[in-house]
């Protein structure tokens, strides 16, 4: 299976990459995935094909789609990944959030390139992958859906989605350069002398 990295041209049809996410994200399955991206009817896949495309190239500047393909089928795309970088403050109202850089091992060594840290939100399987390329547990996030008198729609969504649902928020410091008990992290404060 020779698979090849590339980047995707925002002028690219997103019909496989499109594809390859929603396959990715059902098995196993991702219950943020159709909470927050994708209705799994035909129409739905078209939305979000459409969004993501618009999304990309209104982003183009920052954001960077890269895609995995297996020459042997006919170069299909069997991995996606979408990562940001920004040189400056994309949040200028939290004066202490730092400059972010998305998604490995392109995404970390462009991060690295640049000397910045990185941020990203993982999922059980995710926050395996990002520690082994240097990202550090910061806590966990948690969606809990209970509401005064739910709408049968709602209480459907419920239990489809399982909640309360959890994401890690994951750092990585400049280079991936972590030593216990040293590495300050950049949200602790610092000590008062």
């Amino acid at each position: 299976m020779p698979l090849q990295l590339h980047r995707v041209p925002p002028s690219t049809s997103f019909n496989e990459l499109t594809q390859c996410i929603c396959e990715s994200y059902a098995t196993p399955r991702n219950r943020l995935w159709r909470l927050f991206r994708h209705d799994p009817t035909p129409a739905g896949f078209i939305e979000l094909r459409d969004r993501l495309t618009r999304e990309y190239r209104t982003d183009a500047a920052n954001a960077s789609w890269l895609t995995v393909v297996d020459t042997d089928i006919g170069d299909k795309v069997v991995g996606a990944a979408l990562w940001y970088t920004y040189l400056e403050n994309p949040y200028p109202r939290f004066e202490k959030h730092p400059v972010e850089a998305y998604w490995w091992p392109e995404g970390v060594q462009e991060a690295d390139r640049l000397n910045l840290e990185s941020f990203i939100e993982a999922t059980d399987l995710g926050k395996l992958a990002y520690e082994a390329c240097g990202f550090v547990y910061a806590g966990t996030n948690y969606m809990e859906s209970a509401k005064r008198n739910p709408s049968p729609q709602w209480r459907e969504l419920e239990r489809e989605m399982q909640t309360p649902i959890h994401m890690y928020r994951m750092w990585r410091p400049v280079g991936g350069r972590w030593v216990e008990g040293e590495t300050r992290l950049p949200w602790e404060e610092e000590e008062e002398v």
